[in-house]
Formats: structure tokens, sequence, C-alpha cells
């Protein structure tokens, strides 16, 4: 007679890995779910409505460009003649170059043309083959304008 207990059968050992996954444990959490890859311990997950970086960026915080583009879109109230008018920031800074440059600014004027020409009012589509009817006298002021302010660009540089 021999003294030895009886052998477990693989089965049972299988079982028992079996039963001890799926017991919740203070380790592992919720049944079945062991820690691993991608599968922190329950005691070392983030709390619901906990964020994982509480010093990063604030909620609504703004970055340069929505900051930018709300101080240009808000309204201040404008002088013409007698009558005031609400209009945008960047409504208002258009209009003052132009009333600038109608005045005899010539680099108001510059900035006014280039200006026009970075949204496409010198290009329309209609006459884009024909150049600008301009009368001998508007032309020459024209000449006069651009020559100066090339003769000034040129010596800045």
């Amino acid at each position: 007679m021999s003294t030895r207990p009886p052998k477990k059968r693989r089965s049972d050992a299988r079982d028992n890995r079996l039963a001890k996954s799926l017991r919740p444990d203070t380790e592992t959490g919720a049944a079945g779910s062991t820690p691993g890859y991608g599968r922190p311990p329950v005691r070392t997950q983030f709390k619901p409505g906990k964020s994982g970086n509480p010093a990063g960026r604030p909620k609504a915080s703004r970055n340069l460009k929505t900051i930018i583009r709300n101080a240009l879109t808000s309204t201040v109230i404008l002088r013409e003649g007698e009558k005031r008018r609400l209009v945008s920031k960047l409504e208002g800074i258009v209009l003052r170059q132009l009333e600038s440059a109608l005045k005899g600014n010539e680099k108001a004027a510059l900035v006014t043309l280039k200006m026009a020409g970075q949204v496409g009012l010198l290009d329309s589509a209609d006459s884009a083959g024909e150049a600008p009817a301009l009368s001998a006298a508007e032309q020459a002021i024209f000449d006069e304008i651009f020559a100066r302010g090339t003769k000034k660009q040129r010596s800045k540089s």
C-alpha cells in the first residue's frame, strides 16, 4: 500500500485556475479581468470625473487665433459726421485707413490698394483682360504715388 495522495487530474488544476480568475478580487476588480497590458488594476484606475492630467489645459481656454478674432469682431461706435453707427473693429480700421488715404497719406493709399488687391477687388472677372480705364490725370497721379512708394521701399532695403 502506498501512502501517496492520489494525483490531481489536469482538468482539476485547470478548473481551479479558471475559478480563481473569475473570482472578484480587490486587486483585479471586476470578475474575469486580470491586470495586464491595457487593463490596469481597479485601484490604480482614474476615478470617474477625475482627470489624468489635473495641471493640463484648463477648460474653455482660448488660443491666439480665437482671441484675435474676438477682438477684431467686437463692435465699436464710429462717428461719420453727425451720425453714429456700430461697426466691427476690423471694419473701423479699414474705414480709417481709407479715410487717411483719401486725405493724402501715401503710405495709407498704398496699403489700401494692397488690401483691395489681396481680397480680389482689383481683379474683376469681367475686366480681367483689359486695363482699367483711367483718365490721363488719374494715371499720372497713380504713377507718381507708386513711384514714390517704390523709391522709399528701395531706400529702406
